[in-house]
């Protein structure tokens, strides 16, 4: 994967990332990887008043949702299937910037990852690796979130665990009414493949699963399949369409 990359290269952590996914220099990439107080980031060179962003598990705003949880506002809680002492195992196969499988395993879950873009793998792994080490999250984190760097698409290939619940957090479609999407989700948007796999991943993601399939909606988006969805849970602003495993034959 070619990105313009501005790394020091005396910190050799970072080096092994950049080593890790293959990442080379290239001066006319529009989006770039930088190195800012021994964390990775990502900058849009075409958008130099735009800050740049990472991946901090041990944000202001991750801390603040994990202190003010409550069960009964998240709906999260209720779609995952957890229950007062089951906590089912994920595989969250849209892994994006990690913020859902972070929070699906503060509720306690077991959570493998998936990502198959080598930046945003970069980007995840360096939001780990110090994650890891922090002195609030670090204990619980690194027992229950493993990053896989892999095309979700190949799950039944690869030799895991079959996981209870499959998550799935598609690319949201734009919605001409409203603003521009989050500076987050813009960066990932100008990063990743516009071909649109969802549909082939939920199939995928039903043959795999042992109890549902998950996916994230907005509210004013269709399913992503022309499938049955099974049961719904929703809020103001998203919903989650709840899908069983295919039968066995």
């Amino acid at each position: 994967m070619n990105i313009y990359l501005i790394i020091n290269h005396e910190n050799q952590r970072i080096q092994n990332l950049i080593d890790k996914y293959h990442l080379k220099h290239d001066e006319n990439s529009s989006m770039a990887l930088i190195m800012n107080s021994n964390s990775l980031e990502l900058y849009d060179r075409s958008k130099p008043r735009n800050k740049s962003i990472k991946v901090n598990f041990s944000s202001k705003k991750n801390n603040y949702r994990c202190l003010n949880f409550k069960k009964k506002n998240e709906i999260l809680y209720k779609a995952i299937g957890i229950k007062k002492n089951y906590f089912p195992s994920v595989l969250d196969a849209t892994a994006g910037l990690g913020q859902d499988s972070f929070l699906i395993s503060f509720l306690g879950c077991y959570v493998i990852t998936m990502e198959y873009h080598p930046v945003i793998a970069a980007l995840l792994t360096d939001g780990l690796e110090r994650g890891y080490k922090d002195e609030k999250i670090g204990f619980w984190l690194k027992k229950r979130l493993h990053l896989i760097y892999d095309n979700s698409l190949n799950i039944l290939n690869i030799p895991i665990s079959q996981p209870d619940v499959i998550y799935l957090d598609p690319m949201y479609p734009i919605n001409k009414k409203k603003s521009l999407p989050k500076k987050n989700m813009q960066f990932l948007r100008k990063l990743a493949n516009k071909d649109d796999q969802s549909k082939n991943l939920l199939k995928v993601a039903r043959k795999f699963a042992k109890k549902r399939v998950v996916v994230k909606r907005p509210s004013y988006a269709n399913p992503i399949s022309d499938e049955k969805v099974d049961f719904i849970i929703s809020n103001k602003y998203h919903r989650f369409d709840i899908y069983l495993p295919f039968k066995k034959k």
